[in-house]
């Protein structure tokens, strides 16, 4: 049985579905009324009937769910203001617009601009309006009697404040069931709170306690234990709270919030559901399937080349491990000499001997992993990712670093664009683990546009 605030959690969720997909039909009755009456006079004419777009309802109500639902819009938190709700808002609209657009694109219909832009418009005081009486009628059915189970880890200041903090949020509050300490014997109470283990017992107590959110509040702890932490443990539903200004990258790329005036970095659920998992592949196959298009003289020319220097064949071949463990065939435009064995360590510096002129060219460039947009139109990578790893290093992962496969790798990501190889292999874990819980369209494509700038720069790439 559900935990009550994970049960008030899950019904709050249903009646926002609901509000929005009522919000759906009536915007677009709303905005066809505004179209066709009140701009009849002033905009040119309109020839299409109501029929062409009541049509569009159960698409468009699946799109505006699953835009909702990658922006974050189905969050129930406690600490969430006004400006994070605002701005998942305007990602929401922004994801819905781009889906629209794509959707008609897709399915060849010429729907009206200016009906896109009201209904846009119109949608959000009504989706507001609705979502209001709706979490209202949902704290009637089933009503927050219990604040989230917390365990806050670390010692010293940050703790304190964190737990003095924690105390200082209105009925109800946080229940904060203990503290677990870097090592023991630090203390037994801080701020009168039980000092209950270290952070190794955590996957533990999370089942006993059942508990909904881990703070960290050290100043001691690296990043890197705080992912083998993280990844210890097997509930997808638990929110992790970074406080102080570790994890350096998510300023721009995470929720910011605040407990008293200190940064607080809300870590998600690496498990993103149906919805963002549709979202994505559908950007995937959009993205790749139009590049190939657009770069298919210029791919045509480097195959040539290539084929007429004679040096093996054009296209290198080899086998990568993807999601869930699973072996493919990843492609590449050959940048090494033929006799270099496919499978030793990738060039670190610009004058490797086993790569050749143009392939010097290729890489810096990144034009050698053109041919990859074919893996992500097979579906066997994404256009961002955690980098496909060779087998020999996967079989040395430990437990906490085989859930890097439980995502599609993809062509680029956080690491590669935070240094690419001038990075040492811990560090890009620690990157690859902080996308993989907070992956979002949003942050993809903020990547994929640092991406080209870092390709432009040549930085890290050899």
């Amino acid at each position: 049985m559900f935990a009550p605030i994970r049960r008030q959690q899950r019904i709050f969720i249903l009646f926002l579905i609901a509000a929005d997909i009522i919000t759906v039909p009536l915007s677009l009755l709303a905005t066809w009324y505004i179209r066709t009456s009140w701009l009849s006079g002033i905009l040119p004419g309109f020839t299409h009937t109501i029929n062409t777009y009541l049509t569009t309802i159960p698409v468009l109500s699946v799109l505006w769910i699953a835009s909702w639902w990658s922006a974050g819009m189905y969050v129930h938190s406690s600490q969430q203001g006004a400006f994070p709700g605002l701005a998942r808002r305007m990602r929401a609209v922004f994801y819905l617009a781009v889906a629209m657009m794509a959707a008609s694109y897709l399915v060849k219909t010429d729907y009206s601009r200016i009906m896109l832009l009201i209904f846009l418009v119109i949608s959000q005081p009504l989706n507001i309006l609705f979502r209001s009486l709706f979490s209202s009628l949902a704290g009637r059915v089933a009503p927050s009697k219990e604040s989230p189970a917390t365990i806050v880890i670390g010692s010293g200041e940050f703790a304190e404040r964190v737990i003095t903090s924690l105390r200082k949020f209105p009925e109800p509050r946080h229940r904060i069931k203990g503290v677990l300490v870097e090592q023991s014997g630090i203390a037994e109470y801080i701020c009168g709170v039980k000092v209950i283990g270290e952070p190794r017992d955590l996957p533990r107590l999370i089942e006993s306690l059942s508990i909904d959110e881990v703070f960290f509040a050290s100043g001691s702890m690296n990043r890197t234990d705080m992912l083998k932490i993280v990844n210890s443990v097997p509930k997808e539903d638990i929110v992790f709270m970074l406080v102080t200004d570790l994890f350096e990258i998510a300023a721009g790329v995470g929720d910011l919030s605040s407990i008293s005036r200190m940064p607080v970095v809300e870590i998600g659920s690496s498990e993103k559901g149906a919805f963002n998992n549709l979202t994505k592949r559908i950007m995937d196959l959009f993205m790749s399937s139009v590049l190939i298009v657009i770069l298919a003289p210029l791919m045509t020319i480097i195959w040539v080349i290539l084929a007429l220097r004679g040096k093996g064949s054009p296209i290198f071949k080899q086998t990568r491990v993807g999601r869930y463990g699973r072996e493919f065939t990843l492609y590449k435009f050959r940048t090494m000499k033929p006799e270099a064995d496919e499978y030793e360590v990738a060039p670190v510096a610009g004058d490797d001997p086993r790569v050749t002129g143009l392939g010097r060219l290729l890489r810096k460039t990144s034009l050698d992993e053109l041919p990859q947009l074919f893996n992500v139109l097979r579906g066997h990578m994404s256009m961002v990712g955690p980098r496909p790893e060779m087998d020999f290093i996967v079989r040395d992962y430990n437990a906490w670093q085989r859930r890097r496969l439980d995502v599609k790798p993809g062509i680029t990501g956080l690491w590669q664009i935070m240094g690419r190889k001038d990075l040492p292999l811990h560090e890009n874990l620690e990157y690859d683990f902080y996308y993989m819980r907070n992956q979002s369209v949003m942050l993809d494509m903020a990547i994929l546009a640092r991406t080209v700038v870092t390709v432009l720069k040549g930085r890290g790439a050899y």
